[in-house]
Parts: structure tokens; sequence; C-alpha cells
């Protein structure tokens, strides 16, 4: 499903209005600014989003281990039978449900990530520091996408319901593949802004 085709089942859906010479909107309400969220062509985790200062952030860790996914290898150009660690987090925007995201990255690049907190440091200060990688790119390809059973018991909503499910490959400064992931919005959480920059001089 192409991004437009996305939108336009929203619109058909009620959840946007589209107005002539403005754009297109959430519709019948006013989205507070902490319940928004930026995709823009930086990669950045959790706590590089920009909030309300009245916003309370807060990120539970559900697994962080090592396991064996052929389509994540794939997407990351390894092997099927490598393992890959997978970081699976919730986001809470004042205590309410807002993101469930996974992160798939090579275990045997990075080991140290199996033994850091994650819920009070994003992903890309902890590759800085620890290992000097920089994450310079973000590829990033949006979906409506109905909740399967594992995911909607997560997400405590009804089989089948309609999410924006957000897939982002992420690079560094050579080009190569860091992470893969794919992020799951709960309905209502708020808005997802593009922010895109030209590389032109």
């Amino acid at each position: 499903i192409t991004l437009r085709h996305a939108v336009d089942n929203l619109i058909t859906e009620g959840l946007l209005v589209r107005e002539q010479g403005r754009g297109t909107f959430r519709a019948s309400s006013i989205i507070p600014s902490y319940s928004q969220e930026v995709i823009s062509d930086r990669a950045q985790g959790f706590y590089e989003q920009t909030y309300s200062n009245d916003a309370k952030i807060r990120i539970k860790v559900i697994e962080n281990d090592v396991i064996h996914d052929e389509d994540a290898a794939a997407r990351l150009g390894l092997d099927p039978v490598d393992e890959l660690i997978c970081l699976k987090r919730l986001r809470y925007v004042d205590d309410v449900l807002s993101r469930y995201s996974v992160l798939y990255l090579p275990a045997s690049r990075f080991p140290k990530i199996l033994t850091h907190d994650f819920s009070d440091e994003s992903l890309s200060d902890f590759l800085l520091k620890a290992y000097a990688v920089q994450l310079v790119e973000n590829e990033v390809s949006v979906h409506i996408e109905n909740l399967c059973d594992r995911l909607a018991a997560v997400l405590n909503l009804e089989v089948g319901t309609p999410a924006i499910t957000a897939y982002s490959t992420v690079k560094d400064k050579f080009g190569t593949i860091i992470a893969f992931g794919a992020s799951v919005y709960a309905p209502n959480s708020g808005e997802i802004r593009f922010h895109l920059h030209s590389n032109a001089a």
C-alpha cells in the first residue's frame, strides 16, 4: 500500500480531513504538541523526538535477547543463520501507550546492547558512545496494517484493528545497515509528521 493510499484510507474512515489549498489534518480535534511524532531524514531514537515540557515519557523494555529471524537477517544483509539482537520496547506518553517498537541488530557486532538498560537512553546515543557508530540515514516505509493476535494483545486492542506501522532501515555514515525495525502506533496516539531536507548545497 502506498502512503497516498494509506492517507486516503484514513480520510475514508473519518480520521483525517483534507482541506483544499491547506493540506490534510486529523479530524475533529487539535493535536497537542506532546502527541506529535516527527519522521525525518535524520536517524533518531526514542529520546530525540520533541515533546511538550509537560509530557511524561516512559519507556518499557519488554525484550532484549538473541534470536534467529531469516527475514530480519536478510534486511540487515546478513546470512539467515546469523544471530540477531531483538530489542522490543513500549513508549508511554503521560502514562498512555503510544508506540510498540522492535529493532534487530547484528549480535556479533553489538554484544554490549544485551546488558544495557534502554529504558532511559536511546539506542542511537548508546551506539555512538559504546561503538562510535553514528546513525546518519533512516529509510522509513509507512503502512496501514491490521493488528495480528500478538500485537493486538500488546497494545490491548481488538485483533484486526487498523494501525499505522513504520518500517525503518538505519545506516551509518559509511552506508552500512546497522539496524532494521518496525514501530506500531496506537490509534489516536497523535500525529506523525514527515520532515525532509534537500541535500543540495
